[in-house]
Formats: C-alpha cells, structure tokens, sequence
C-alpha cells in the first residue's frame, strides 16, 4: 500500500463522516440558517466527492462535474440568502 493510496482513503472516511455531520445538521438544525449552511456544506462535500472520485478512477470528467456543482452551490447560496433577507425584513417571498 503506497502513501497515495493511503492518503485517499483516509480523505474518503474524513469526506464520509463529513456528509453525515452535516446531513444530521440538516435534518436537526435549530434555525433556517444553520439548515441554509447545511445545504452550502453539502454542495462543498459534493465537490469534493467529485475530486476524490477523479483522483480514485483517474477520470478527469468528474473534475467537470466538480465544477458544475461549484457553480450551481454559489447560485444556491446567492438565491438563500436573497430569502433569508426577504424572510428577516419581514416580506413574504413571491413565488
């Protein structure tokens, strides 16, 4: 077993207890916001899924989908906190 190999598979338990973490912070959260975080956590974790994924097989496409969900988890958090404040200020959000 190489330290690569090594390294991997300890990033793949570290990525692993992560998305429990966060999915158990997602579910039990207290408030809107730590829900809100989550889900951004949960875009990161994502991504990193991906580069771990393209480091495993060697695929470099799952580095394409990396990015794709870079910038569909900006756009979320962008449209979250739009809500967020929406939401504080005491407006209803349109749908």
């Amino acid at each position: 077993m190489t330290l690569l190999m090594l390294c991997k598979g300890v990033a793949i338990g570290l990525v692993s207890f992560s998305v429990l973490a966060v999915g158990w912070r997602l579910l039990r959260g207290p408030s809107t916001a730590d829900r809100v975080i989550a889900t951004d956590m949960l875009g990161l974790l994502g991504i990193c899924i991906a580069a771990l994924v393209a480091g495993v097989t060697g695929s470099q496409a799952f580095l394409d989908v990396a990015f794709g969900i870079a910038l569909f988890g900006f756009l979320t958090a962008v449209a979250f906190s739009a809500l967020l404040e929406r939401v504080s200020a005491g407006r209803e959000p349109t749908e």
